[in-house]
C-alpha cells in the first residue's frame, strides 16, 4: 500500500514538473521578450511574436533537458541553505535565472541583430550611404539587454515559481489514464 502511494506521488510530481516547466517557460518568454522588445526603442508586434515564439521553444526545451529545480536544490543544500526558506528561494531563483535568461536574451538579441543587419543591407542596396547608417555590434545590443532581462527574469522567477507551484499542487494536470 505504501509503495502504491509513492508511485502515485511520483506520477503527480512528474505532472506538476511538466506543467511547471510549461507555465514558467511561456511566462518567462512572454515577459522577457516583451521587456527586450520594449527596451529596444523599436517595438514591432511581428518582431515580438517571433521573439516570443523562439524563446518559448528554447525555454521549454531547457526545462525538459536540464532539471533546474534539482540543480537549484542541490546547490542550495551544498552551500548550507535550508529548503523552504526565503534565502533558499532567493538562491534557487538566481540559479534558474542564470540558466534561462542568458540563453533567452541571446536568442532574442540574435534575432533582432540579424533583422537589423538585413534592414541595413537593404538600405545600402537602395542607395543609402553606409557611413550614415548606425553601426552597432552584437555586444552593444546584447550586454544591456542581458543586464535588464537578468534583473527582470530574477524577479519574475522569484514571484511566479511559488505562485504556479501553489496552483499546480492544488489542481494538478488532468490524468491521461
Amino acid at each position: 500500500m505504501e509503495n502504491m502511494n509513492q508511485i502515485e506521488m511520483a506520477k503527480k510530481m512528474r505532472k506538476v514538473g511538466f506543467c511547471m516547466n510549461f507555465l514558467m517557460g511561456i511566462s518567462l518568454s512572454f515577459y522577457i521578450s516583451l521587456i527586450g522588445m520594449a527596451s529596444s526603442g523599436h517595438f514591432e508586434v511581428k518582431g515580438w511574436l517571433l521573439s516570443f515564439f523562439a524563446s518559448c521553444i528554447l525555454s521549454i526545451l531547457i526545462g525538459f533537458c536540464l532539471p533546474i529545480h534539482k540543480v537549484g536544490t542541490f546547490l542550495g543544500n551544498k552551500i548550507g541553505l535550508k529548503e523552504r526558506t526565503l534565502p533558499f528561494h532567493l538562491f534557487e531563483s538566481l540559479v534558474s535565472d542564470c540558466f534561462y535568461t542568458p540563453l533567452l536574451s541571446f536568442s532574442m538579441v540574435a534575432l533582432a541583430y540579424l533583422g537589423m543587419k538585413r534592414q541595413l543591407a537593404a538600405a545600402i542596396a537602395n542607395g543609402a550611404p553606409a557611413d550614415s547608417l548606425p553601426q552597432i555590434t552584437f555586444l552593444q545590443m546584447f550586454l544591456p539587454s542581458l543586464i535588464l532581462t537578468m534583473i527582470a527574469g530574477y524577479f519574475l522567477i522569484f514571484i511566479l515559481q511559488p505562485l504556479f507551484l501553489k496552483i499546480l499542487l492544488k489542481n494538478p494536470a488532468p490524468s491521461k489514464d
